[in-house]
C-alpha cells in the first residue's frame, strides 16, 4: 500500500484546514536558501506576487559557501543563485559550479570512450590478446608524449 506525505501548517488554532496533502510523486525542498534573516510581518505585507518568477525576482535566493568535497578529499566552497525552479535541477547546479563541471566532462569523456570501445570491434579484439594491448598501450603513451611536447 502506498504511504502519503502529509504537510501540515497550523493557520489558527481552530482550524482543521492546515493540512496538505503531498504527491509522492513530487520533491519537496525544504532549506533557507539565503543568508538573509527571514523577513518580518510587516515587511511581507507589501509585497503581494502574483507568479513565482515576481517571488524569486523579489528574494532573490541563494546559497552561498556550500562544501562540495573533492577526490583528494578537500573542500571547495561555490555559491548557488536561484532565479527560477529549473535551478534546482541537477544540470543547472552543474552549470553554476565549477567542480561540479569538470567532474560531469570528465563522466562525459570516459562514457564516450565506453562507448567507443563498445562500437570499434577491431580495438575490443585488441584489448582481448595481452601483446596487442601492450603495443597499443606504447602508442597510446608516444602520442600523449608528443602532444605534451607539442603544448
Amino acid at each position: 500500500m502506498a504511504k502519503k506525505t502529509v504537510i501540515t501548517k497550523v493557520l489558527d488554532a481552530d482550524a482543521q484546514d492546515g493540512i496538505i496533502e503531498f504527491p509522492q510523486n513530487r520533491t519537496l525542498y525544504v532549506d533557507q536558501f539565503t543568508d538573509k534573516a527571514p523577513a518580518t510581518d510587516e515587511e511581507r505585507d507589501g509585497f503581494k506576487p502574483k507568479n513565482l518568477k515576481e517571488v524569486f525576482e523579489h528574494y532573490q535566493p541563494s546559497k552561498e559557501g556550500v562544501a562540495l568535497e573533492t577526490e583528494e578529499g578537500g573542500s571547495v566552497y561555490e555559491d548557488f543563485q536561484f532565479r527560477q525552479l529549473k535551478d534546482f535541477e541537477d544540470e543547472q547546479l552543474i552549470g553554476q559550479s565549477t567542480l561540479l563541471s569538470g567532474k560531469k566532462a570528465e563522466i562525459d569523456a570516459y562514457n564516450a570512450i565506453i562507448r567507443q570501445l563498445q562500437k570499434n570491434k577491431p580495438l575490443r579484439n585488441a584489448l582481448k590478446d595481452a601483446a596487442s594491448r601492450e603495443s597499443l598501450l606504447n602508442v597510446l603513451k608516444s602520442l600523449r608524449a608528443e602532444i605534451e611536447e607539442a603544448e
